[in-house]
């Protein structure tokens, strides 16, 4: 596994992957903070908006390149050709895709910081880190979704997708039916967290993200051996 993780590593040295990787959340900040300065609640919105669009969307976006550069160039050939095993290589590539949007993460909380002491917002930094952290794990089931769905597809039916479930999850974020949307997640642990209030309720979002990610992970990877 540590192999699969370093190949994965490697091949993205001279793509812009790792560029956006850094890049994403900046963009989300910037464009949030020309949206958002003059609110005193600008850091809680960003955050929420993190939640439901823009990470969703920056994980779609990195899986979905790296995904088409290895279509592009050996269309997988190299992996099905050799004597790795294909269940255990496309874990190892869900895995690497969660350290990428864990990097993401950690770089928009830095971020987020920076905006909360600019505009001297009132958010306790210890819940913007833990807000941000939960968003992470009702999330990482994206990454085996993507990873499995750009490869059945293309990088742009795949942004598609994200964009059109997250513009979704916004309008069902108000209804019963946000619990049973897993794009929701996001912002239904957010605005509980941020607050404070951790009740049992926000945790049973991480564990349904959690189980569904380890479905959608054995289903990729059974997927990616059979192909």
């Amino acid at each position: 596994m540590t192999n699969i993780l370093k190949v994965e590593f490697l091949k993205t040295k001279h793509t812009i992957i790792r560029l956006l990787v850094w890049l994403l959340p900046l963009i989300a900040i910037l464009m949030m903070t020309a949206v958002f300065w003059d609110n005193q609640y600008s850091v809680q919105l960003m955050i929420g908006q993190w939640s439901y669009f823009w990470l969703n969307m920056s994980i779609a976006l990195v899986i979905g390149i790296s995904t088409y550069y290895q279509k592009q160039a050996t269309k997988f050939k190299e992996i099905l050709s050799s004597p790795q095993d294909l269940f255990t290589y496309e874990i190892g590539r869900i895995i690497h895709g969660i350290l990428q949007a864990a990097l993401m993460s950690v770089i928009f909380l830095a971020l987020v910081i920076c905006v909360r002491f600019i505009f001297s917002s009132s958010e306790e930094i210890g819940l913007m880190a833990g807000s941000i952290a939960g968003i992470l794990l009702t999330s990482v089931w994206l990454v085996p979704f993507y990873s499995w769905l750009c490869r059945v597809t293309n990088l742009y039916f795949a942004l598609g997708i994200g964009f059109l479930s997250s513009i979704l999850a916004m309008f069902l974020s108000r209804t019963a039916f946000s619990m049973w949307w897993p794009f929701d997640w996001g912002m239904l642990l957010n605005n509980m967290w941020l607050k404070g209030d951790f009740a049992f309720g926000s945790w049973s979002l991480i564990i349904c993200s959690l189980i569904l990610g380890f479905i959608l992970s054995i289903f990729s990877a059974y997927s990616f051996k059979k192909q």
